[in-house]
């Protein structure tokens, strides 16, 4: 991918940083007998400390970013999820303190508006916590809360994992699972998958398969679909193994995830041939993971499937799964830009508060924008009640 065709092509400096990357990767690929796994490299590119994309903490998300989130957008998404949030909480019974916990947490935006909602609605939990590796980022969250609300700030902390006695609340991750590296494989002629790395070739990054083939367990999971040769995918084991870890931790309450992805059958669809990988850059989306690594994002979708069965392995329930559209919908979505359009029809037309919410509105909801391919599914455990959130529309059956 040349830079001519880019928005904005990278400057010196972040080309000097994605080298000084490229020279880690390179080395651990020369270390290696001249090739790694792609799970490896992605973590390199994403969370290599000072160098990765999202170790080195510059600005990722808006405007001035590579993509934008839900939260970005305006209030609306965390006002949907703070009357869930809300509705667990309060009807959680539990001698433990009520808990919200967030990964993945960006800029705090969503932290930020997320309490504000759950204060309006008397719904606060005891404590939030945001699981955040990166002091650079807890900085940054810190300080926006405290710049908005540092009334709020006596319940939040900021922890580099899980708290060892569980938790008895809601765990939320938006958008979190998809920068979770992921390992590819390639269906060769024989029906078999063999994975896919990373090689050096006149020193440039590039494909490369493994003479091995994948573990008898993965290969039975893709053998379900019958696969044509040359079919290229991947496989989300660190995602599994992540809902598999903090579905342990749950002791009650609900894990609520938000990105996109499918359900396996879709997954694995014989027109998805070369997968789900994609890269963003000053959002612009390609699927070449080697274009200056360290300076673009690198995402696959989720296997939704995988992700619930690794949650019932850790003694969860699938309470439900949806497309963002209807989960938000659900969750009165529509009230806010009611309420609007009711006082523009009092006035001389509409207004800019009103323009503002349909454009959020639509962004979160139409199928081609973020409505139908970003899903929620809910995770519980000790927890029988119904989740609002799924009222409208609830397809579990398709995991």
């Amino acid at each position: 991918m040349s830079t001519e065709i880019m928005p904005v092509p990278p400057n010196q400096t972040q080309i000097d940083h994605s080298m000084a990357l490229s020279g880690v990767i390179a080395e651990s690929i020369n270390n290696n007998d001249g090739w790694i796994s792609f799970e490896q490299y992605m973590n390199t590119a994403l969370y290599a400390p000072g160098l990765g994309y999202y170790g080195a903490g510059a600005n990722k998300i808006g405007g001035d970013g590579d993509f934008i989130t839900a939260p970005s957008l305006g209030q609306q998404f965390a006002a949907c999820l703070a009357r869930q949030c809300g509705e667990i909480l309060k009807n959680l019974k539990s001698e433990q303190p009520a808990m919200l916990v967030e990964f993945g947490a960006g800029t705090g935006q969503l932290a930020l508006d997320l309490l504000a909602h759950l204060d309006t609605l008397h719904s606060l939990p005891q404590q939030y916590l945001m699981v955040e590796t990166s002091p650079e980022l807890q900085q940054r969250q810190n300080q926006l809360i405290k710049r908005h609300r540092p009334d709020l700030l006596n319940i939040v902390s900021w922890v580099d994992h899980v708290p060892v006695n569980g938790v008895c609340g809601v765990i939320i991750a938006n958008e979190l699972l998809d920068a979770l590296p992921v390992k590819r494989f390639q269906i060769d002629p024989h029906g078999q998958a063999r994975e896919l790395g990373v090689a050096l070739r006149d020193g440039e990054f590039v494909w490369q398969l493994s003479h091995q083939s994948l573990s008898n367990m993965l290969q039975q999971r893709l053998n379900r679909f019958n696969l044509p040769p040359g079919y290229r995918s991947e496989i989300g084991g660190y995602a599994e193994s992540w809902a598999r870890s903090i579905g342990k931790c749950l002791r009650a309450g609900a894990i609520i995830l938000i990105d996109y992805g499918f359900p396996q059958s879709e997954f694995y669809h014989w027109d998805r041939v070369q997968g789900t990988l994609m890269c963003h850059y000053r959002h612009m989306a390609h699927d070449n993971p080697f274009f200056y690594p360290g300076i673009q994002d690198i995402t696959a979708h989720v296997d939704f499937s995988a992700v619930a069965a690794a949650g019932c392995d850790a003694g969860l329930d699938v309470a439900g799964y949806c497309n963002q559209s209807s989960f938000l919908l659900s969750l009165g979505l529509l009230d806010s830009l009611q309420q609007a359009q009711e006082y523009d029809s009092a006035q001389t037309g509409p207004t800019a508060n009103s323009i503002s919410l349909a454009r959020e509105v639509k962004k979160l909801t139409l199928p081609h924008e973020m409505g139908e391919l970003f899903k929620v599914i809910a995770l519980t455990k000790n927890y029988s009640r119904k989740l609002r959130g799924f009222s409208m529309q609830n397809h579990r059956e398709r995991l």
